[in-house]
């Protein structure tokens, strides 16, 4: 097929066909999950208060069975080291049918005595027999406890920020307040991070008071790309826990840079293109991600040819002529991206023709007497053409250039009512509507030509010098001539 020339909306319609192949993906990805999903919750509330025995209930959403195994977990927060001070089974029920899984309720049994007074963080971990497991926590006090307790959801350790860092979690103590502070601080390296935090000076500081549920974000947008330390801080009185974790800033866009052919003619070996040299500055390249969509130019918001993510190099084959536009989007690991695009070329070779008649190979303009006989072959079936055309070529057949019929195989037959000599033409087309042409000279077997006009003088002369010769031998034999007398002079 062609393609030729302009690209308008490519952007919009680009992000459009992104969104939609995101949502069929997600889509598809639940579908797919649905069947492993796991759930593991409490039926009680984080903050829950317990003086005496106590049962704690949930249940276990999944579709695998949960082993014997399966074990909750008391950590006092208090030492900064999360020491598990009490454990035990967890007992579960019979399942039943819950949609396309199965469900258990469960229970823990509680001795506060044998804990003794905390603010802890309770853990309920289910293992299955695939040696997978699933866990969650809540926050409990056991006795009269006077600490805080501390449960931080984000950030997320390792994770990519870019202008601002959400802190989320939920916090509480049994004094009459709670500040929480959120920090960043600068460090050389995921190895750095997170230590000896507390004698560095933070890069960014947020307090709030607590209790319960919290969410702050903290602008990091001036912030230069690199590892940083994201630091959750309780104060109750003179008592403190913290929670850090390793983030990565990322606040700079990458540089998307293409290497590769600009022209090249239908046909040739696929044209290879390479992002290799593309870069993400602090973060380098190893984290970057390639989409590479191709547009034809000569059709305006139409749908991409192709796009293909992932790599960071990228082949188009030639099989079809035209103008193209290659873009490359490079998106780094925290979403930000850039953009860089080429057009490429790619000529149209145009068809070489061979014609055959009469079972005789023939150039433009040559005249051919054609053999005795009604029909004669012409044939321009080896023409010649790149190799993704030439199965695709079309042959017109013209005579004195009016169009008689197609293909690229014919049995000639005398038009009527035409002269014995005429001009037949052949026009051998491609794809891309480009072509060539063979014209020749056809001449009727039956065709017999008068004798031109200087031959007849040149023969009619011949014969009149002819017979003067004979006339002037035949006069020689006859006898002398009598020849003239002068009369005597006196």
């Amino acid at each position: 097929m062609s393609y030729r020339a302009k690209n308008v909306a490519r952007q919009a319609l680009f992000l459009a066909l992104l969104m939609a192949l995101a949502l069929v993906s997600s889509a598809q990805t639940v579908a797919a999950d649905e069947e492993e999903a796991s759930f593991l919750g409490f039926d009680v509330e984080n903050g829950i208060r317990i003086s005496e025995p106590t049962i704690i209930s949930g249940s276990l959403v999944s579709s695998l069975e949960p082993t014997t195994e399966s074990s909750w977990s008391i950590f006092d927060q208090t030492s900064g080291e999360n020491l598990v001070i009490g454990s035990g089974i967890i007992s579960f029920g019979e399942p039943v049918n819950y949609g396309n899984l199965l469900k258990w309720n469960w229970e823990i049994s509680m001795e506060p005595d044998a804990i003794g007074d905390c603010s802890c963080v309770l853990q309920a971990t289910v293992s299955h027999a695939d040696e997978s497991s699933i866990s969650n926590q809540i926050a409990i006090f056991i006795g009269n406890p006077s600490g805080a307790i501390l449960l931080p959801q984000g950030p997320v350790g390792e994770s990519w920020v870019k202008d601002e860092v959400v802190f989320s979690g939920w916090s509480d103590s049994n004094a009459s307040s709670a500040i929480l502070s959120f920090s960043i601080i600068s460090a050389y390296s995921l190895v750095d991070s997170c230590q000896g935090i507390s004698d560095s000076s933070p890069d960014s500081l947020y307090s709030t008071n607590s209790s319960g549920l919290y969410s702050s974000a903290v602008d990091v947008s001036e912030l230069d790309d690199g590892w940083y330390s994201a630091r959750t801080t309780i104060v109750v009185e003179s008592e403190s826990l913290s929670y850090c974790v390793p983030i990565r800033i990322d606040n700079s866009p990458p540089e998307s840079i293409i290497s590769g052919a600009s022209e090249a003619q239908e046909g040739d070996s696929a044209l290879l293109f390479d992002a290799g040299s593309s870069d993400d500055g602090f973060w380098g390249k190893g984290d970057l991600y390639y989409i590479w969509t191709v547009l034809d130019k000569s059709r305006p918001g139409a749908a991409p040819i192709s796009i293909t993510q992932g790599e960071s190099t990228f082949s188009i084959d030639t099989h079809s002529s035209g103008e193209f536009e290659i873009l490359l989007r490079v998106v780094d690991g925290s979403g930000l991206h850039s953009t860089t695009s080429r057009t490429i070329n790619i000529a149209n070779v145009i068809p070489s023709v061979k014609l055959v008649v009469d079972g005789k190979s023939v150039t433009h303009g040559d005249s051919v007497r054609l053999s005795s006989g009604t029909s004669w072959d012409i044939d321009a079936s080896e023409s010649m053409d790149s190799t993704n055309d030439i199965n695709g070529l079309r042959c017109v057949w013209k005579i004195d250039n009016s169009p008689v019929n197609e293909g690229c195989e014919r049995s000639f037959t005398w038009p009527e009512n035409e002269s014995q000599k005429l001009i037949l033409t052949v026009e051998v087309i491609d794809d891309d509507d480009e072509y060539s042409f063979i014209s020749v000279e056809l001449v009727h077997p039956d065709y017999s030509e008068d004798l031109p006009l200087g031959l007849v003088v040149l023969v009619v002369s011949a014969a009149f010098l002819a017979s003067a010769i004979m006339f002037r031998r035949r006069s020689h034999s006859g006898g002398d001539i009598p020849k003239w007398q002068p009369e005597d002079q006196n």
